[in-house]
């Protein structure tokens, strides 16, 4: 077998990150726990190959065990909607970027939750016996000379160390939060604008979302998933995509990032806004001339894009 050289570009970072789930060269889906290779073929070429496709890679970057996104990935023409005042939009085009909210900012108390605190005797005690058998049960060729109370000793901490890294992750973990829908929503509205007559929204789809922030393999972008944590819990590396079924009229898709540097509340991502961008409706209470000032705004910082009145001012007939 190969040595892994741990050369890993960004070109081959983003292969991975796009092919996630099959073989470049045989097409074949990779389920939990098969190895997946990454490295470079005969002529240079990015690979990330299955076991049987290895022989094709003249140098293995790096191998992981597969493992399932705690996500899954909308189509790349999926419309996404992002409702906002005015003055968020002017920032938006003045900086250049998105806004990425740090975890611990927002309202919901539970981002970032494993569970209820009434069942985390349920969590704890699962986790407690993965320690204890990780701990009695090393690596071939090692051996576990710890008694009973040392094992305990050690499996505790672990769990210490686990719950103290759930709170820290929050302030590690960056957001930028849109609405999944092929409409319009005056519920939307409603929520995220408060319905203001100087209100828009921006319309993107997945594809013009990732393109625009440069396919950087370090954001991932998928779809939230509610649960119901009476009953279930989200899983250590899932937290960050699993929300109460209380809010599943969000339809939410996010992008995230980790930042383990920043200490600020929030971050600007540069992002290419001639393609993010796809359409812009200003709000059901924007009066008639709020239209051109919109475009009068996005004329100044350079952007041309169609910008229309609210579907929702549509006059019916009897």
């Amino acid at each position: 077998m190969q040595t892994m050289t741990q050369r890993v570009t960004l070109e081959l970072r983003r292969l991975k990150f796009e092919s996630h789930g099959n073989c470049v060269s045989c097409k074949s889906p990779f389920t939990v726990g098969d190895t997946s290779h990454l490295g470079y073929g005969f002529d240079d070429t990015p690979l990330y190959v299955c076991d049987n496709c290895k022989d094709q890679l003249k140098e293995t970057a790096v191998r992981h065990v597969f493992l399932q996104r705690p996500y899954t990935v909308p189509e790349p023409s999926s419309k996404l909607w992002r409702y906002m005042d005015f003055t968020k939009y002017v920032s938006l085009l003045s900086s250049r970027g998105l806004y990425f909210t740090r975890t611990d900012c927002f309202e919901d108390i539970f981002e970032g939750a494993k569970g209820l605190k009434k069942r985390k005797d349920g969590w704890d005690s699962h986790y407690l016996e993965f320690f204890r058998s990780a701990i009695r049960n090393p690596p071939d060729g090692v051996e576990c000379k710890l008694s009973d109370s040392d094992v305990e000793e050690q499996a505790q901490k672990l769990l210490r160390d686990l719950e103290e890294g759930g709170e820290d992750h929050k302030k590690r973990t960056f957001v930028s939060c849109w609405h999944e829908s092929e409409h319009e929503s005056e519920a939307m509205w409603r929520l995220y604008s408060t319905f203001l007559a100087n209100a828009v929204a921006v319309r993107t789809s997945y594809q013009s979302l990732y393109l625009s922030l440069d396919r950087d393999p370090s954001i991932a972008i998928g779809r939230i998933k509610y649960i119901d944590l009476k009953n279930s819990y989200a899983g250590v590396n899932d937290a960050f995509w699993r929300k109460r079924k209380s809010f599943e009229h969000e339809r939410e898709v996010r992008a995230l990032l980790s930042d383990y540097g920043t200490q600020d509340l929030g971050k600007i991502v540069r992002c290419n806004l001639e393609v993010l961008i796809e359409e812009v409706l200003v709000s059901p209470k924007a009066p008639g001339w709020f239209v051109h000032l919109v475009n009068d705004v996005n004329e100044k910082f350079g952007l041309n894009v169609k910008v229309s009145p609210s579907e929702l001012n549509e006059v019916p007939f009897f």
